[in-house]
């Protein structure tokens, strides 16, 4: 049975996901939650034996948030246009390959932004909100998007010609 050529960047892509979310999770093994908020980390764990900045004791996660949601914004805005008007490139397997790729670095980047925003709001409701497996979905879905982003214009670079 021969399988499809579309089915080979699916299976890469969830695999990376798949590898990234277990190592974050392993990783971080023993720890019951995380702090978005630095302030948070400062009044609830009083620093736990690190040297933290002298900002952490009045920061938030806020400005990250901004900044994180803007990288993705620009990724997704980014990857969609090539998938879009890339269809006048050559009809080569490797740019179809690269085009779904590219659809994953999307995916993962919605999905990235939607829940980080979602988790953020939850633990400003709880401060124990933030889990081991949000986090490390949140981290997976991030570093799966932007090296999907690398892989699909890598594939697609190599296509060209």
């Amino acid at each position: 049975m021969r399988v499809p050529l579309g089915a080979w960047p699916v299976v890469g892509c969830v695999v990376l996901f798949a590898v990234l979310w277990i190592c974050f999770w392993w990783s971080h093994r023993g720890k019951r939650c995380f702090y978005f908020d630095p302030q948070d980390f400062v009044y609830y764990e009083g620093g736990a034996d690190r040297e933290l900045p002298v900002a952490a004791v009045t920061s938030t996660f806020a400005p990250h948030l901004e900044n994180y949601i803007g990288v993705m914004k620009l990724l997704i805005t980014v990857a969609a246009a090539s998938i879009a008007f890339g269809a006048n490139q050559s009809p080569r397997a490797g740019v179809f390959v690269a085009k779904i790729v590219l659809a994953f670095s999307i995916l993962y980047g919605v999905v990235f932004s939607g829940l980080l925003q979602f988790f953020y709001d939850d633990y400003a409701q709880d401060v124990r909100a933030y889990t081991r497996g949000r986090y490390s979905l949140i981290e997976a879905l991030g570093f799966s998007s932007l090296a999907c982003f690398v892989a699909g214009y890598f594939v697609w670079a190599f296509n060209l010609g």
